[in-house]
């Protein structure tokens, strides 16, 4: 895979290739420079032990020609310990050129990154063409510093079934100036995003899904990550691959699978826009009548729900809660895990009496299923504000009798902390039972290791 940086001036292109001895291959410039500047003590310990394998191997050389041991001779076991010595600090020398090697390759990915090209949507509501020609074609260089980006590639009944946790969390993207790539394997060049079941109205909502421009070059580039060679042999058609890079163009995360989304907007895609406690809910213009209907139903009953939280009401939370266990909260009682009763969540002291939310939005899948979204405001301890505390709240709501049924009913709340300086460092699952909480975990980064 080639990039080609075209700057007039190649005395000043930093990703211009040079060959480098311990890696034996040609890298670019200003991954050297990355490493170099990152790791200040592993060229040196690097250099010691290459300075330490020629000298024990020339040792025997040496000692015969300037006398280091008494006799000046060579005994079969000073031979014998000059060689393992050798050998053993040329062990450690190919390691450490192993990890440096590793790591370079993947500062290589991380910049090679930097030519991928998308396309954001319009910021224009008038405008009817989304991603049409009055939109710039953009290299993620050029939205270094402006926006944070994750792209997801794989088939695209897989990639239909991820995107339902981004369509859900598309204010949010939005408020953490965070774009989504889709890069199918088995779809068209631009992709059919109604197809993927994505609706006009959730595109125009903000710039959260980006169009990619030259697909080849994004499979391609996940091909290398993945050390395959080519993403849509079969072998590949069965998962997800997917990065994430911050600001300044860096990989946060990447890996095989479905991203967990909201774990990942909890640690590394916090929100930039200012949080409000006066933010109103999403605009429900573009909506045909039904969807519009539904979606104030579930706000009521989203409302209902906070309410009966704050106030202590009890019956209220059985009302609004269904009636069945949801997976989410059985996967943690089934690792050991305990779950409070809402008995004893909504008891004096423990709710969140004076909790405000704001700025809900709500998806409708079907009329039978439906997610929302909202941002809590609790009140810190001693009553003070609550900046710097708020949560991202999303709950799964479901109904069993069809448009004209019954009430919709919460099937599974969720929240994480979600404030621009702090790291989501646990988060909540909520269903018809109670609560559970869980913390994270510190997770150590190695060094070029390959996605998977």
């Amino acid at each position: 895979m080639s990039y080609n940086n075209n700057n007039n001036n190649n005395n000043f292109d930093l990703s211009k290739p040079t060959f480098d001895l311990f890696a034996l291959r040609s890298v670019r410039n200003d991954a050297l420079l990355q490493y170099n500047t990152l790791n200040q003590s592993e060229p040196l310990r690097i250099n010691l032990y290459l300075f330490l394998t020629l000298t024990l191997f020339s040792l025997p050389t040496i000692n015969e020609s300037i006398g280091i041991f008494a006799d000046g001779t060579n005994s079969l076991p000073t031979i014998a310990a000059s060689v393992l010595g050798g050998l053993g600090a040329g062990f450690l020398f190919v390691r450490e050129c192993g990890f440096r090697t590793k790591q370079l390759t993947r500062m290589e990915k991380e910049l090679n990154a930097e030519y991928l090209k998308v396309k954001l949507s319009t910021r224009n509501k008038l405008d009817p063409r989304l991603y049409g020609k009055s939109q710039p074609v953009l290299s993620l260089k050029e939205c270094r510093g402006k926006r944070r980006v994750m792209a997801v590639c794989g088939p695209t009944s897989m990639l239909k079934e991820a995107l339902v946790d981004m369509r859900v969390l598309r204010r949010r993207l939005g408020q953490s100036t965070s774009v989504l790539v889709l890069v199918s394997t088995d779809g068209e060049e631009d992709g059919d995003l109604e197809q993927m079941g994505v609706r006009e109205s959730e595109l125009r909502a903000c710039q959260w899904l980006a169009q990619l421009q030259d697909k080849p070059a994004w499979l391609d580039y996940f091909s290398t990550l993945t050390n395959d060679n080519d993403l849509d042999d079969d072998k590949n058609r069965d998962g997800l691959v997917w990065f994430g890079l911050n600001y300044s163009g860096r990989s946060f995360a990447s890996g095989k699978g479905k991203p967990r989304l909201l774990e990942i907007m909890g640690q590394h895609l916090r929100p930039v826009e200012l949080l409000d406690e006066t933010d109103v809910p999403e605009p429900t213009v573009g909506l045909d009548a039904d969807t519009k209907r539904m979606v104030e139903e579930v706000l009521g009953r989203q409302a209902k729900f906070y309410t009966s939280l704050t106030g202590g009401d009890l019956e209220g939370i059985r009302d609004v809660c269904a009636g069945y266990d949801a997976k989410e909260v059985s996967a943690v009682l089934d690792s050991g895990g305990r779950v409070d009763n809402w008995q004893s969540c909504l008891a004096e002291g423990a709710r969140p009496a004076n909790m405000k939310t704001s700025g809900s939005d709500v998806l409708i899948l079907s009329p039978t299923m439906a997610y929302s979204t909202t941002i809590e405001f609790p009140v810190s301890a001693g009553g003070y504000g609550s900046v710097g505390n708020e949560l991202l709240a999303v709950q799964r709501w479901g109904r069993a009798d069809g448009v004209d049924g019954g009430d919709w009913k919460m099937e599974f709340h969720q929240t994480i902390p979600w404030a621009a300086d702090s790291k989501a460092g646990g988060t909540l699952r909520c269903d018809g039972r109670g609560c559970v909480a869980l913390t994270s975990v510190k997770e150590t980064r190695q060094s070029g290791r390959k996605i998977g």
